[in-house]
């Protein structure tokens, strides 16, 4: 009976949907957002309190809801791999991020730092990002995505090493009511979701949302069917209120997988992430703005190795942390915006507890505090020149004290153009797992020293811009056999046209990332290109949009991998039943083997053909 109850779950769900959907709450349309209102958007992740991307002194990209929404993006792992330079790659459990040509499986502690709503959002074990279905956040609370890449230590602290990502997540008043969705797809996948959120007339706003997810044990659907018998469950949880500048968010995923190696192996392990945050803005006095965070977190994961000839073995790993975060911003000098930031977080839960196939226990404890105080000051020089200087201080257990200094130029010539420069230096702490939980305790801290220029031209409807950056990585906490230092640079482009409801978007990145100067690194593709093409039909009612992904060839622990392109299909109508939205989705749309995997996969050997289709009803009320 219990291999039924997902299928009866979404049944049921549907059967809510198709009789409460006679009031459907529909979201902006592409025509209602021209590309002047997204450059108006608020970026929050290029600067600790909000600025406009004009403003900002990187070069940001942004996706929005809407984004998501057309071009059918599904995972956190999806969505990022629709941005310019960024790239995914997978093992046959985790999707891994790589970032100017550094990330991937071998990878396991993360360069680029990732924020909900401004809350760091990386387990404290292994310093990772979880992009597939064990993400933390699901995608459709997302209101926009906002990714800054470069050293941005100066304000952000440990991680944000190679870039800054930042999701936005909806408001009651982006629901207003109930919406809920149903999906199934290939490889046995079915998804169901509920969301439930509302403004009320004192200006207090919740959302509450809960989803519920299987499928054969995928990271992503790229991958394809894995073995006989390999099934995975995941949910998510997810609350959101704010009222008279305090806020509270709680949010939480986990996903358990069942595998199967052989008839007489099962493997099954379990990620549990969970975060809260309470938090106010306000303005304590003129000139003046504060924001105040009491932030805490989990992590748990558990496996379970289960072979007739060698028998059990079990590992168990848990990370707990909380954290108090203030900035104060002031801008009561003429010409200047200033702000001042402080973190204190303790971290008493990072253990490891491990027995063995023949009853042998290791128990490994560790506890570890930190501190990190930061400033920037933003100078209007001249009306068309802004200089922006920033400094981070940042202290951890069983690390000195260390300095990541930020310095950028902003020129605009013209009404259209922006022309900016940018130098730092950042820092990244070992993470626990690298420190073997506190058997290898003198490992150095990363040091990154980058340099970046970046032009911007924007005008009614069109956006276009190119950044060339440097940048060189020393004090390698687990470095390459032989190497010293690692040394990337790079070139990337990015044009966006938008005219009565089209869409255009593309962006190409060429990069070089080398070991000392001469030997490529591994998961290091030299191209990443993305296009994307989302065309109305029959005014907004229907819609089409094609996703193109490329990435270039690269070296893993195999061989060589070469060259792929992977061309997306998403159909979205409105009303395509009474008071009910449909999307259609193709994945891998021309059939292109995966040869990242063949590593694992012998039969066949030269790459797998894994083309996948999903439907979903999504039905809104009040």
């Amino acid at each position: 009976m219990s291999k039924y109850l997902p299928r009866i779950r979404l049944l049921a769900l549907l059967a809510l949907t198709l009789t409460g959907g006679a009031g459907v709450a529909t979201a902006d349309e592409l025509t209602d957002l021209p590309l002047e209102r997204l450059l108006d958007t608020e970026v929050v992740s290029a600067a600790r309190f909000a600025r406009q991307v004009t403003d900002a002194a990187s070069a940001v990209t942004v996706l929005t809801a809407e984004d998501i929404r057309i071009f059918g993006l599904r995972t956190f792992g999806e969505v990022l791999d629709q941005m310019r330079g960024l790239h995914v790659s997978h093992s046959l459990d985790y999707v891994f991020l790589g970032a100017r040509g550094i990330g991937g499986p071998q990878s396991l502690a993360g360069r680029v730092l990732l924020l909900i709503d401004g809350v760091p959002a990386v387990d404290n074990l292994y310093d990772q990002l979880y992009l597939g279905h064990d993400a933390l956040i699901d995608v459709n609370l997302i209101d926009r995505i906002e990714y800054a890449p470069g050293g941005g230590s100066a304000m952000y602290g440990n991680n944000a090493f190679l870039g800054v990502i930042n999701v936005v997540t909806q408001r009651g008043r982006d629901v207003d009511g109930v919406r809920a969705s149903v999906s199934i797809g290939d490889w046995n996948e079915r998804e169901t979701r509920v969301s439930w959120g509302q403004r009320l007339p004192n200006g207090a706003e919740w959302l509450l949302s809960a989803s519920v997810h299987a499928n054969e044990a995928l990271p992503s659907a790229e991958i394809g069917d894995l073995f006989d018998y390999s099934t995975a469950h995941d949910q998510r949880v997810f609350f959101k209120g704010q009222w008279e500048g305090f806020s509270l968010q709680a949010m939480s995923s986990q996903r358990k997988v069942l595998t199967d190696y052989r008839p007489d192996w099962y493997f099954t392990y379990l990620d549990r992430n969970e975060l809260v945050s309470l938090g106010h803005d306000g303005q304590p006095a003129e000139n003046w703005r504060s924001s105040l965070r009491l932030q805490a977190g989990r992590y748990a994961y558990r496996d379970g190795d289960d072979d007739t000839e060698l028998g059990t073995a079990r590992l168990a790993n848990s990370g707990a942390w909380w954290s108090l975060d203030t900035q104060f911003g002031y801008d009561g000098l003429d010409g200047h915006r200033l702000v001042l930031g402080a973190r204190a977080r303790y971290d008493p839960v990072l253990s490891y507890d491990y027995i063995d196939y023949d009853g042998s226990r290791v128990r490994l404890n560790e506890r570890r505090r930190s501190i990190g105080l930061s400033a920037e000051d933003e100078i209007s020089l001249t009306p068309v020149w802004r200089a922006t200087a920033g400094l981070r201080a940042d202290r951890r257990s069983f690390s000195p004290w260390t300095w990541s200094p930020r310095a950028a130029m902003v020129w605009e010539p013209a009404p259209d153009w922006a022309l900016k420069v940018s130098q730092g230096r950042a820092t990244r702490f070992a993470s626990t797992s690298e420190r073997s939980f506190g058997q290898t305790p003198d490992l150095p801290d990363e040091q990154v020293t980058t340099s970046e220029g970046v032009a911007e031209y924007r005008r009614e409807g069109l956006r276009v811009l190119g950044s060339v950056y440097r940048y060189r990585v020393a004090d390698l906490v687990e470095p390459p056999p032989g190497a010293s230092q690692i040394r990337g640079r790079g070139l990337e482009l990015e044009a966006e046209w938008q005219w009565r409801g089209w869409l255009l978007r593309g962006s190409h990145a060429w990069q070089r990332t080398d070991i000392n100067g001469e030997e490529p690194l591994q998961y290091a593709p030299r191209r990443v290109a993305k296009l994307q093409a989302s065309v109305p039909l029959a005014g907004e009612a229907l819609r089409a949009s094609l996703a193109l992904r490329h990435t270039g060839a690269y070296l893993n622990s195999n061989g060589r991998v070469p060259p792929r392109s992977l061309l997306d299909l998403t159909v979205v109508s409105r009303n395509a039943l009474p008071g009910l939205d449909l999307r259609v989705g193709w994945r891998n749309l021309l059939n292109q083997r995966e040869r990242s995997l063949d590593e694992f996969y012998y039969d066949p050997p030269t790459g797998r053909r894994q083309r996948s289709a999903w439907i979903e009803l999504t039905g809104s009320f009040r």
